[in-house]
């Protein structure tokens, strides 16, 4: 019996082929992309400067402004809900996984908007120039964020893993979607 004249044998070997490459090579390729955008979060698109231009480091900073402004603010209007559920979303973004970082992120510049109104409401503009500072600050880490080359890179490997063979692939060896944070 030859290869090439058993239909069910030649099949069987195709179908291997197809699903080896699929998941084996793709999913291995899925891996190293999911990687590469891992990296940019981490270390930026210029790992080699001394100072980190990355989401991680953004949102550090965003975190530490946060936690800043918390400080100040409880100067003012003392220890409220307001401070307590900002310097907890800012705990979280500090110090959590990329998913919980994510969450928090997008709770917490609302409760920072929140902390700036009641801050304002309760005391003259002039008393409260370190807190303003902090709210700049943590603004400037907000458009950094809103600006780094992550979301476009996690949007476009979530576009990979959207489209057919990519979701099969992902779904099989359990890569899930990136947050883009908002980007």
């Amino acid at each position: 019996m030859r290869f090439s004249e058993n239909r069910k044998v030649a099949f069987v070997a195709l179908a291997l082929c197809v699903v080896i490459s699929l998941f084996g090579f793709g999913g291995m390729g899925l891996a190293r992309e999911r990687g590469k955008v891992l990296k940019v979060y981490d270390r930026g698109t210029e790992p080699d400067l001394d100072i980190r231009h990355s989401m991680d480091a953004y949102l550090d900073a965003a975190a530490e402004k946060a936690q800043e402004m918390v400080s100040e603010a409880e100067l003012y209007i003392g220890k409220t809900q307001t401070t307590q559920k900002v310097a907890d979303l800012a705990a979280l973004v500090a110090d959590s996984d990329l998913d919980t970082r994510y969450q928090a992120w997008t709770d917490l510049k609302g409760a920072v908007d929140g902390l700036y109104n009641a801050v304002q409401r309760a005391t003259d503009s002039d008393q409260f120039a370190q807190f303003k500072i902090a709210y700049r600050d943590f603004n400037g880490a907000k458009d950094k964020i809103e600006k780094d080359e992550y979301h476009r890179l996690a949007a476009d490997y979530n576009g990979l893993i959207g489209s057919f063979p990519g979701g099969l692939v992902a779904t099989v060896t359990g890569q899930g979607t990136l947050n883009t944070f908002g980007g």
